[in-house]
């Protein structure tokens, strides 16, 4: 998945990593599938995401990256594509 946007990041590859499946629609125990890691390992990632963003939600966090341009806009309508 080619989800990184050019803008450069406060997050780390693996933060980015897990918004981007989050962006595709991936839940938690499927990007943690995908990873090859813990569910807690996610929730650990997406806290501690949460937390350097300044920030309470996932969804907030990756509306924040696609605003900033670390993630690309055509990976958040994935998921919204996936909601409807």
């Amino acid at each position: 998945m080619k989800c990184l946007g050019e803008t450069p990041s406060p997050l780390s590859p693996r933060q980015a990593q897990v918004l981007c499946l989050l962006a595709h629609g991936y839940r938690l125990g499927e990007v943690a599938l995908h990873l090859g890691i813990s569910d807690s390992a996610v929730n650990l990632y997406l806290s501690n995401t949460r937390r350097k963003l300044g920030l309470k939600t996932n969804e907030q966090c990756l509306a924040l990256a696609v605003h900033n341009g670390w993630l690309k806009q055509d990976c958040l309508s994935h998921s919204l594509d996936k909601a409807r």
